[in-house]
Order: structure tokens, then C-alpha cells, then sequence
């Protein structure tokens, strides 16, 4: 894997705008839901504040913008390349510190397809740690994740069916989580390619 260049940010930030326009606005759209705060300029919160059922949920995106390099895939040989997906240990620790609803949306875009996680569903996604050293003096180490977009509880090339999904988890999330049972595999949806 290549270090990453000062140009990538470049590219990262103005893909991501895009991304999270579209999801602001399915967000809106939706008419279970109410958005109550966009917080994609803030470090210090999830992506998107909405409010389904009397509850607070947060939203946090990230994008997979092209296929991983083979570096990552030897870390993760078990998982098909189409489905790696590397993310931050710091971004996950923020879904969980926002608790048992917060969910993580990521746009594949290679695969054109949208792949959603509740807080619950990261908690028992099988992944592989990376430590990552960083170009710079300090050369200080930045822990990253590498899951398989495969076991995302929900698969759709739809924004609107994930969105849809994220809303009618909300209202089983409290009995998923005392349950003593497995937690649950969510159905796939058909219109992934």
C-alpha cells in the first residue's frame, strides 16, 4: 500500500460533499424522519442528527472511492477485494461513543451500491486491525479497520431503500439489544448488482 499524498485529501473532500448532499437530502426526504442537524463541518459528532420514532439517531458516511490496492487485500485475504473496505479505528469509536443508534452508510462506489450498519451490526462484523504509520516526523501510527461491505446489514443500490431500512431498524434496535440472541442478519436487498 502507498503512502498517502497531500493531493488525496484534494479529491476526499470535494467527492465527499457530494455524498453527503445526497444523503441530507434522502435524509429529508424520508417521511419517518426529521432532520435535525447536519454536522458534516464538525469533528466532534456524526455525520447527520435525525429523529425517528421519539429517537435520536446519528449517521456517520464515508465512501469507498475505488478498488484497495493489494497491500490491504494481504491483511484481509478472506475477503473478496470488491468488498474491502478500510476505515478509521477513531470513526468507529464514534459510532459506538454515540451509542446503540448510530448506524454507518458508506457509498461504494466501484460497486455503485450503498451498504448500511447499525452501531449493533459493527459491534459483531468479523474485521482485521491495522496499524498504519503516517508520513510525517513524528511518524506516529493511525489505526485502521478493514471490513468485508458484505456483512453490512443492509445492501442496496437504492439510497432511498437504505434510508427506508435505517428507519424501520430504529424501532427494534432496544429489543436487539437486551435480546440475548444472536444479534440479527438484516435481509439483502435485491436490487444490489
Amino acid at each position: 500500500m502507498r503512502a498517502r499524498r497531500p493531493s488525496d485529501w484534494v479529491v476526499d473532500l470535494s467527492a465527499r460533499h457530494d455524498i453527503e448532499e445526497q444523503v441530507a437530502q434522502a435524509l429529508t426526504a424520508h417521511p419517518a424522519l426529521q432532520l435535525v442537524r447536519n454536522s458534516t463541518s464538525a469533528f466532534d459528532r456524526l455525520d447527520f442528527q435525525v429523529v425517528c420514532a421519539d429517537q435520536l439517531v446519528e449517521v456517520e458516511v464515508k465512501a469507498k472511492r475505488q478498488p484497495l490496492s493489494l497491500g490491504w487485500q494481504t491483511l484481509r485475504p478472506d475477503v473478496t477485494p470488491e468488498n474491502l473496505f478500510v476505515m478509521d479505528e477513531l470513526a468507529l469509536r464514534k459510532i459506538v461513543d454515540a451509542g446503540r443508534y448510530a448506524f454507518l452508510l458508506v457509498r461504494d462506489l466501484p460497486a455503485q451500491r450503498w451498504c448500511l450498519w447499525s452501531a449493533g451490526d459493527l459491534l459483531v462484523a468479523s474485521r482485521a486491525r491495522h496499524a498504519r504509520q503516517l508520513d510525517t516526523p513524528s511518524r506516529k501510527a493511525k489505526g485502521k479497520l478493514l471490513f468485508d461491505l458484505s456483512e453490512a446489514g443492509q445492501l442496496s443500490a437504492s439510497l432511498d431503500e437504505i434510508v427506508n431500512t435505517l428507519s424501520t431498524t430504529v424501532v427494534h434496535l432496544d429489543g436487539w439489544w437486551r435480546d440475548i440472541a444472536p444479534w440479527p442478519a438484516q435481509k439483502r436487498a435485491t436490487s444490489v448488482s
